[in-house]
């Protein structure tokens, strides 16, 4: 078994990981979406955060990066950033960063209209590095 790879991760194969991520995290923005709809602006936030971690972690894998533990996420998204000449990656990882501390926020504090806005720019995000998932 991969030593980076959690033990909870069975994977058999990488393109099998892959594209489990990928899924997961497409479920994630939706399910953000829905919960936003519903009011739930903390799971809004934080399934906008895991959509952008998932396909993060679509994108390592796929790539051969290190990708095991939350620290590793900015250094997933400055690759990712080189290898797709997008310049946008890095800010959009800093908004599914801060989507992740909206989770830690009181609700009087959150805006309805900042979390849709953050989760549409996740979907940005998940455009952007679905490319660098796929085999060539």
């Amino acid at each position: 078994m991969d030593e980076d790879r959690a033990p909870i991760e069975p994977f058999d194969d990488d393109a099998e990981s892959v594209a489990d991520y990928r899924k997961q995290s497409r479920e994630f923005l939706d399910r953000g979406r829905g919960y936003l709809a519903n009011g739930d602006l903390h799971q809004a936030a934080e399934k906008g955060w895991g959509a952008a971690a998932w396909m993060a972690k679509a994108a390592a894998e796929a790539q051969g990066w290190k990708y095991s533990r939350h620290d590793e996420f900015f250094t997933v998204m400055y690759k990712a950033q080189d290898l797709s000449g997008d310049g946008r990656v890095r800010a959009l990882g800093n908004t599914a960063n801060t989507l992740h501390g909206y989770y830690y926020t009181r609700k009087r504090f959150l805006r309805p209209e900042i979390i849709g806005a953050s989760l549409d720019d996740m979907e940005m995000l998940l455009d952007i590095l679905q490319p660098l998932t796929e085999e060539g």
